[in-house]
């Protein structure tokens, strides 16, 4: 894909209490290169009151992902006012050879923050950039992915959130609906680290369900995700995603083959008013993307990321799409309605 196709913005953000963040440049005493500075700067931005200049790769187009990074944002931006703050996003619209280049032009610039969503954005940038701040928003598993040690003690210049709401949890939650599948299908790409150990716990959850099967449907690119869903929705009486960002930024085709088959979809996070997605059950996105911000603001005022936690999720949430409810004709326990707010 040709680089200027990619969607890049940079924007100054608005400040809650009347602040209009403006253009800004470096902070002294940050580089640019992960590969030089002393360990003075390593891994901290300073603490100053001159502007903050934040990189930020999104991995792909939708509507979830949009609403979490301007949750940050705003945040951050909130949290350090009366001090100016610029964002820099490029997206890289689910394409794997656009995160490689976008990487290369975040950990080149002379921001001095990176922030990043999308597991593998997250390694890519990760792996490039050891000096200055990196700051996962809702990843899934970034101990597993091995950019951090631990998510109470990253022990790396990368912190941020997480976003995983264990399976068998979400079983839990659908299970509560009837009539009850018997074949639950999911669809994801194994190439994605948060997804692969998220498929797998799933596996481990359904393994423990006597009468449930999963059927799985893998995809290699953004491409897939018509055909896959297609294939999946005849097969299944049910199908959950979990949070893939290239099956997410897909979701109206998953959606569209799910309600053709009159087939209910749960997605972990994402947009419930999507036509054809019948709920979903995840943190809240937006709050998770809020509160990366705050730890954002606590970076930028000098908290070493290495020992400062992950943010976690507070539990399942229930979102209900009354349109596909109404289509489906399924049976909806009433405290999960009220959940949803759905009268």
């Amino acid at each position: 894909m040709d680089h200027l196709q990619r969607e890049r913005r940079r924007r100054p953000v608005a400040v809650a209490l009347a602040v209009l963040a403006t253009a800004a440049t470096a902070l002294a005493g940050c580089g640019s290169s992960s590969s030089s500075g002393d360990d003075a700067t390593a891994a901290t931005t300073s603490s100053g009151g001159g502007p903050l200049h934040v990189a930020l790769l999104q991995i792909a187009e939708a509507e979830v992902l949009d609403s979490t990074v301007a949750a940050f944002e705003r945040t951050l931006s909130e949290r350090l006012a009366p001090r100016k703050v610029e964002v820099d996003v490029e997206n890289a619209q689910g394409d794997s050879s656009l995160i490689q280049s976008i990487t290369r032009d975040v950990v080149s610039s002379d921001a001095d923050m990176l922030a990043v969503i999308g597991t593998p954005a997250v390694i890519s940038v990760a792996k490039a950039e050891t000096r200055r701040p990196v700051i996962a928003i809702a990843m899934g598993d970034p101990v597993g992915a091995k950019v951090s040690r631990s998510l109470t003690a990253p022990g790396t210049n990368v912190t941020g959130s997480v976003d995983f709401v264990e399976p068998a949890l979400v079983l839990d939650e659908l299970l509560k609906v009837r009539p009850q599948p018997r074949t639950l299908g999911t669809i994801y790409d194994p190439g994605n680290q948060n997804s692969d150990v998220w498929v797998k716990a799933l596996r481990d959850a359904v393994a423990d369900r006597p009468g449930l099967r999963l059927e799985e449907v893998t995809i290699a690119g953004p491409g897939d995700v018509a055909a896959a869903a297609r294939s999946l929705a005849q097969r299944s009486d049910a199908i959950v995603v979990g949070t893939d960002a290239t099956v997410v930024a897909g979701m109206p085709a998953v959606a569209s083959a799910a309600l053709a088959e009159r087939v209910p979809l749960y997605v972990v996070g994402g947009d419930p008013t999507v036509r054809g997605v019948f709920a979903t059950l995840g943190p809240d996105y937006p709050t998770l993307g809020a509160r990366t911000g705050a730890l954002a603001a606590r970076i930028a005022e000098g908290a070493d990321p290495a020992t400062t936690p992950y943010v976690r999720p507070g539990g399942v949430e229930w979102a209900v799409n009354p349109d596909t409810l109404e289509a489906l004709g399924l049976t909806v326990p009433q405290q999960v309605l009220a959940q949803a707010g759905v009268r």
